[in-house]
């Protein structure tokens, strides 16, 4: 048990270590072929860029692909749909060697290939949750910007224009987005509908929902906008006294789904291979399966205590 326990942490570290190394390089691959695009103009790709710059292709080409496309693209994550997908199933064959020390290979291969698909998924959930929050902060700057060149005289698209170049990111880059979708044919409606796709939220369709009425109907554009900016500034603040009076409940949340599976290795630790027995049948399945379906369950009951409309 001494000796097989360290062996155990240490495989463990190092795999979380691998899968983190992966995806920073994975993450840091678009921006590096784009520099050395710039800088070796005229000079082929590797044949494993081509490849995965092919496979990405035939992949935005389906519904899916651009769904996932987008849904990346909203979080803001440096890795195409091909990368992503070729980093899970990397994340969850390393999962599944280290969970085989644990379970029976049968079931460390279900765990491990669920497992991989569920962290991406809450990375990636949380990093778009972050930048859409702190597009919201921004709302109430960009809605004056807005104001301030309706009342310069200048059209809703200009003025989108003038705020891409003035804020900083998230606004600036999505705003950009919007002004390079419209050089492109689009109109401001279908442009401004595509931002609220990326990043949904109630702040978002809010502003949008303004500017496009504006835009069909008239009427006086400044004062909309005007009043809209000290309505979100208000929101903002009660958004972030919420968000301060829960952070205990939230971390408690993440305690309670790190008991369930700290409780699983504590076991394993005091009766070396009882897990992997209990996986070898159906009743120590169903058992497992049922354990985690109540810390599942604790986990999301008490998250939901968490997420107040505002």
């Amino acid at each position: 048990m001494s000796s097989a326990a360290p062996a155990l942490l240490l495989l463990a570290v190092s795999g979380a270590v691998g899968v983190l190394g992966l995806w920073q390089l994975l993450a840091g691959s678009s921006r590096s072929a784009e520099l050395a695009a710039r800088g070796a103009a005229g000079a082929h790709d590797g044949a494993t860029r081509s490849v995965v710059r092919a496979l990405d292709a035939r992949l935005r080409r389906t519904g899916p692909g651009r769904r996932l496309a987008a849904w990346l693209a909203g979080a803001g994550v440096g890795v195409s749909p091909a990368e992503l997908i070729g980093l899970v199933a990397a994340s969850a064959l390393l999962g599944w060697v280290l969970l085989s020390l644990l379970f029976a290979r049968g079931l460390a291969l279900v765990v491990a290939v669920a497992g991989a698909i569920l962290i991406a998924r809450a990375l990636i959930e949380r990093r778009r949750g972050k930048r859409s929050d702190a597009f919201a902060a921004q709302l109430p700057e960009i809605a004056r910007m807005l104001s301030n060149g309706a009342a310069a005289g200048l059209s809703m698209a200009q003025a989108v224009r003038l705020a891409s170049r003035e804020l900083a990111d998230p606004a600036g880059t999505e705003l950009r987005r919007v002004v390079d979708e419209m050089r492109l044919g689009q109109t401001i409606e279908d442009a401004l509908d595509g931002l609220r796709r990326r990043l949904p939220s109630r702040e978002v369709s809010v502003l949008l929902t303004t500017i496009v009425i504006q835009q069909r109907a008239g009427g006086d554009t400044v004062r909309a906008l005007s009043e809209l900016a000290a309505a979100l500034e208000s929101r903002k603040d009660l958004r972030r006294e919420v968000q301060t009076l829960l952070s205990g409940v939230v971390f408690t949340s993440y305690v309670v789904a790190g008991i369930g599976a700290s409780t699983i290795l504590l076991v394993n630790v005091m009766s070396p291979g009882v897990t992997r027995a209990m996986t070898s049948s159906a009743l120590g399945i169903a058992g497992l399966t049922v354990a985690a379906a109540l810390w599942t369950v604790a986990f999301v009951l008490i998250r939901r205590t968490t997420r107040i409309d505002i």
